[in-house]
């Protein structure tokens, strides 16, 4: 998934704004993602646990990170990712638009 959804020789999909929460912009879901952490994490992926408070280790958030993408795609019934290279990169980067809106409180978990 990583390798397509980087490529930058594939589209990322086309955005229906009346679609989208007031204020979201898909650059800050689809290209923030934090260098110091092994793996791929974007920046904007909860550092904290809000019901706790405790702190995430590195590992732990970027376990936590993709199972939530995971549990999207799945909803989306796009788990395990089928497709050509560009279908798999919009189906990455709408399920990264949704994480992006649940960890802001945007939008409702699926």
């Amino acid at each position: 998934m990583l390798i397509e959804f980087l490529d930058k020789d594939l589209p990322l999909p086309a955005i229906h704004w009346e679609t989208m929460p007031p204020g979201v912009n898909p650059a800050d879901a689809w290209e923030m993602y934090d260098e110091t952490v092994e793996g791929w994490v974007p920046v904007w992926f909860p550092t904290i646990d809000r019901g706790t408070g405790r702190s995430y280790e590195e590992f732990e958030r970027a376990i936590l990170f993709n199972d939530s993408l995971e549990r999207i795609l799945k909803a989306m019934n796009r788990w395990p990712l089928w497709g050509s290279p560009t279908q798999k990169k919009s189906a990455a980067a709408f399920a990264l638009l949704q994480l992006f809106c649940e960890t802001r409180a945007l939008c409702p978990r699926v």
